[in-house]
C-alpha cells in the first residue's frame, strides 16, 4: 500500500498562499493547526489508500481538505475586512448586541462597544 504524507498537499497549499506561509513558520498558534491538519491528512490517506482510493483521488482530498481548513489568502482577508466593517457599525452605535456578547468582544479588543 502505498500512502501520501500529506506534506506535498499542505506545501503548495503554503506556497501558493505567502501570508499562511508566514503565520505557519510565526505564529504557535497556526503551525500548531498546520501540524495537527498534517497528522489528520496521515490517517485520512491511510484509511482512503486501504478503501482503495487510487493515489490521484486521495491527493485531491488531501488538497480540498487542506484548502477548506486553513482557508486562503484571500479568503482570510475577505474574513478580515467583515470583522473590521463589523467593529465599525458596533462602534457607530447600528448594531447593538447583547452583554455577554459585549463582554466577550471587550475582551477581545473591540473598542466602544455597549449593550443596548
Amino acid at each position: 500500500m502505498d500512502t501520501l504524507d500529506g506534506e506535498a498537499a499542505l506545501r503548495e497549499h503554503l506556497d501558493r498562499n505567502p501570508q499562511a506561509r508566514h503565520a505557519a513558520l510565526h505564529d504557535p498558534q497556526y503551525a500548531a493547526e498546520v501540524h495537527r491538519l498534517r497528522t489528520v491528512l496521515g490517517h485520512l490517506d491511510a484509511a482512503l489508500a486501504d478503501e482503495g482510493l487510487t493515489v490521484e483521488a486521495r491527493q485531491r482530498i488531501s488538497a480540498r481538505l487542506v484548502a477548506d481548513c486553513l482557508g486562503t489568502d484571500e479568503a482570510n482577508e475577505r474574513m478580515r475586512a467583515r470583522t473590521e466593517a463589523v467593529k465599525k457599525l458596533m462602534e457607530q452605535g447600528v448594531v447593538h448586541v447583547d452583554s455577554e456578547t459585549v463582554k466577550r468582544l471587550l475582551e477581545q479588543g473591540v473598542p466602544s462597544v455597549s449593550a443596548p
